[in-house]
């Protein structure tokens, strides 16, 4: 079966070479599809062997444990790839980056996606986590979402009400989402330029976008900023082994070299237990944690 896949197999892969933190173990199986029928395939492969199926895309929001994947990883980013546009619509496969995306809308004058310029991530992982900014999220212009059920059989959600919550998507129970639906409007292209260029200026003055990271580590709590409670607690700067919380951006863990899965999660507790301590908030993660302990 996994030799009729067309796409890339590899056995016990680092998935270090996968993950934006430049973190994690190795995958017992790592499948790159070429294309949806590849997806099945591989599907088929873990359902016969019993094996547990992980999906990614680029690896943004990810923290993969030292000792890597039991079971099958499935990449998208590099695997439907291709978005179309049929007026003010979209209608993007889950390995379409989102700049890309952001990108190839602007240039046919049409904008809508600009609050989420800047976030690192394909359009199935953005999704998939609900990704946004404090202006708005991928959800709110998601009319459809397409997947691939785990017995092969391909589906459309429409989602409705509750679907999306904050970094949340309510997906069916297994299957691998392939691409989405997304509703844009016309805008000129100078305008929506402009904003891009502003927001990614903004960025880069604010966040560690030169250091490996996985983005946000943390959920913003009701009306409170994660990284300013962070801050408040003195641990903004603070570094074990090559981890670090970052001195630019207290929501952000970056890898300054050789930092294992270990360090950030060490860094992760002691950031809970402080603020839960001095403020009785209790910090949820934003990056989703794999893998083997």
């Amino acid at each position: 079966m996994l030799g009729e896949i067309r796409g890339e197999v590899r056995f016990k892969e680092p998935l270090s070479f996968h993950t934006s933190l430049r973190i994690g173990g190795p995958a017992d199986f790592f499948i790159v599809p070429q294309d949806v029928e590849d997806i099945r395939l591989a599907l088929a492969f873990a359902d016969k062997e019993l094996l547990p199926v992980e999906v990614i895309g680029g690896g943004n929001n990810l923290l993969v444990r030292d000792r890597g994947i039991r079971g099958v990883v499935l990449k998208l980013e590099g695997c439907l790839g291709r978005a179309e546009f049929h007026g003010e619509e979209a209608v993007a496969g889950a390995g379409v980056s989102l700049s890309a995306l952001i990108r190839e809308a602007a240039a046919l004058n049409l904008g809508g996606l600009e609050c989420l310029v800047g976030i690192p991530a394909t359009i199935g992982g953005a999704v998939a986590m609900n990704a946004g900014t404090p202006d708005g999220w991928i959800g709110d212009f998601v009319s459809a979402v397409y997947f691939l059920h785990p017995d092969g059989m391909l589906g459309e959600f429409k989602p409705g009400p509750g679907a999306f919550g904050y970094r949340m998507f309510t997906a069916p129970p297994g299957a691998v989402l392939i691409g989405a639906r997304l509703r844009l409007h016309r805008r000129p292209h100078a305008e929506i330029q402009k904003e891009i260029k502003q927001r990614l200026k903004q960025k880069k003055a604010t966040q560690p976008l030169a250091l490996a990271s996985a983005g946000c580590v943390w959920k913003n709590p009701p009306g409170e900023a994660a990284g300013r409670l962070v801050e408040k607690v003195g641990l903004k700067g603070k570094r074990l082994n090559g981890a670090e919380i970052s001195a630019k951006h207290a929501n952000f863990i970056v890898n300054r070299g050789g930092a294992m899965a270990a360090d950030i999660l060490a860094l992760m507790d002691m950031t809970r237990e402080r603020v839960q301590h001095q403020f009785g908030i209790s910090l949820e993660p934003e990056v989703r944690i794999v893998g083997e302990g």
